[in-house]
């Protein structure tokens, strides 16, 4: 479906001449049709801007309208949002290849098409994400977080930690490296490889500061609760001062029966070194002050011997990287199975070539270590066999004795 200039623009046209209709429609929930407005009611309606309500002559904004509004006020905002990014990714992969089959045929107006559906589509997939994030933190570091008390406010860091934790869970669950593979196609176009890119960028982004907003939800929830502990404590003591107004609290720190770290002591005397309200000593205090006094010329300060130390002028020499020894060697394993292009590589037997100081036991442990941080696209081009001496009583479990790599694509 094409949509000409003149469309969008008559659209836009009409919008902006009901303008006052449409914001008295969208303030009050409905609009009444009368001689004056039934007209531009009308036509609103033939747009699908305003449909029927209830009664005959009442009419309200379409949902398309009214969350667009919505949307643009950011009014109505929910952290929690309903979003399955499994399904989108997948949806996605439908728009690629139907754009790429419109492009094989040379169909440029529905590949433009399409390409404005995957943009949409990653677009509003970050934007949900962010403005949950958004949302969500203001909601639990405001004050009261748009609830009026504290109980309500833990209730709802409560809710807000549980919606966090599950969100964080659900997106570690997509394999976003996967999307990587969107970008094999050999003659991709670079607009499609930027949007692809940055969606898998700010996707990672958004991952790693949700994380981060769990764990200030959780310091922030345990500060709540002990402040709820002291509130209930202060709110029992206030009902019972307002019961009993003749209370007064008891003096028991003279009492004998009680421990000796409550008791209270005696209490600090502080008095300066010199007392000058001492009359032995005023005499003498006067005299210095008067001294002082007839002196032309401050005291000189006394001259400290300070030994000094020379400024070092050398130019500073670089520092070599420090790289790891055996992530180099690790390196060279996998690179050595990429070129035998299907035979298997030993991993023992490169250890004993190189003649490595580091055990055999930890050497396995390092490459099978090695080879789980690799993307993807590097499990499915080198096979890992692990033979070894299985567990018993473990499923699944071995004492890895030896690691064949081969290439397998």
């Amino acid at each position: 479906m094409s949509f000409d200039h003149e469309q969008i623009a008559g659209l836009i046209r009409k919008l902006a001449s009901a303008d006052q209709l449409l914001a008295q429609t969208y303030i009050n929930g409905t609009v009444f049709t009368d001689d004056d407005n039934r007209s531009a009611i009308d036509s609103l309606k033939k747009s699908g801007i305003l449909r029927s309500a209830d009664v005959s002559d009442e009419y309200r904004l379409t949902y398309d309208i009214k969350r667009l509004i919505d949307r643009l006020l950011l009014r109505n905002q929910r952290y929690q949002q309903n979003i399955n990014m499994a399904k989108m990714i997948l949806s996605v992969e439908e728009y690629i290849e139907d754009y790429r089959r419109a492009l094989e045929q040379n169909n440029q107006d529905e590949a433009q098409y399409h390409l404005e559906q995957i943009d949409d589509t990653l677009y509003e997939a970050v934007e949900a994400l962010e403005s949950s994030l958004g949302v969500m933190f203001a909601a639990i570091t405001s004050q009261f977080g748009f609830v009026g008390s504290l109980n309500s406010k833990i209730r709802q860091n409560q809710r807000a930690l549980a919606y966090a934790q599950q969100l964080v869970q659900e997106l570690n669950h997509v394999r976003i490296d996967d999307c990587y593979d969107w970008l094999s196609w050999s003659a991709i176009p670079p607009e499609l490889s930027r949007k692809i890119i940055r969606f898998i960028d700010q996707y990672k982004s958004i991952v790693e500061r949700l994380t981060g907003i769990v764990g200030r939800m959780k310091e922030l929830l345990f500060k709540l609760r002990l402040q709820e502990q002291t509130a209930n404590r202060c709110r029992a003591m206030a009902q019972f001062l307002k019961q009993h107004p003749e209370w007064e609290p008891l003096d028991w720190s003279a009492e004998a029966d009680i421990p000796k770290l409550l008791r209270r002591g005696a209490g600090l005397t502080l008095q300066p070194g010199i007392n000058p309200a001492n009359p032995v000593l005023q005499a003498d205090l006067a005299v210095i002050v008067q001294e002082l006094r007839r002196q032309s010329k401050p005291v000189a300060p006394l001259t400290r011997d300070s030994a000094t130390s020379p400024l070092d002028t050398r130019i500073p020499g670089q520092i070599e990287y420090d790289q790891d020894l055996y992530e180099s060697h690790i390196e060279n394993l996998f690179v050595l199975a990429l070129e035998q292009q299907g035979r298997k590589v030993s991993a023992l037997r490169y250890w004993n070539k190189q003649c490595l100081e580091v055990k055999a036991e930890l050497w396995l442990d390092m490459v099978f270590a090695q080879y789980c941080c690799l993307p993807g696209r590097m499990h499915r081009t080198i096979a890992l066999d692990m033979q070894g001496e299985n567990l018993a009583g473990f499923d699944g479990n071995q004492i890895i004795e030896e690691i064949q790599l081969q290439r397998v694509a």
